[in-house]
């Protein structure tokens, strides 16, 4: 098993991980606080998702933040959201937004699942044409103002980001009733 092939097997875990407790949070828990200036698993779930993005088409394709899934799949026009210029650096990815920053963001299930297949799609065309020899090049970013990382890092990240906070939301499912 090569590096690549590593890879593919701990990010389909963590899509797989996801993908189930996405789908057994009830509807109605879905989009709740569970307390005053928590994050709700919607929120969690659309963060995640455009972390994801982030690692695999800006940080390691190198396209712009409007050349990103999110953008070239019209999900924000779909959400009626556009988080763009939101949050840390204007980055719109769920990082230091305010409660009113997340109460914005729309708890739109079949949207985000949406997202979340179509990223999953990308992601492993994106691994079936990566090089071995891509993944260990040092890159910066200007969303990673000096910062250098290579795109071994940034599929390490995506596991790891999503593997937590798949915790996150399996808590708050379990804390506010969930699906049996």
């Amino acid at each position: 098993m090569n590096e690549i092939e590593v890879y593919r097997a701990m990010i389909a875990q963590a899509d797989e991980l996801l993908t189930q407790t996405v789908d057994g949070i009830d509807d109605a828990v879905f989009g709740k606080r569970p307390g005053p200036g928590l994050n709700p698993a919607s929120f969690i779930y659309f963060h995640v998702l455009r972390h994801w993005d982030r690692d695999v088409n800006v940080l390691s394709r190198g396209q712009a933040l409007d050349g990103d899934l999110w953008h070239r799949a019209g999900i924000g026009d779909e959400m009626n959201y556009h988080p763009v210029g939101t949050g840390m650096r204007g980055l719109g990815t769920g990082m230091g937004y305010n409660d009113a920053e997340v109460d914005a963001v729309p708890a739109d299930r079949a949207t985000l699942a949406k997202y979340h297949r179509l990223l999953r799609e990308e992601t492993e065309a994106y691994l079936n044409e990566l090089d071995e020899s891509q993944l260990h090049v040092e890159k910066t970013s200007e969303y990673l103002p000096g910062m250098t990382y290579d795109v071994a890092a940034r599929l390490q990240h995506l596991v790891v980001h999503t593997a937590h906070h798949t915790g996150d939301m399996a808590y708050l499912g379990g804390m506010l009733g969930k699906s049996e």
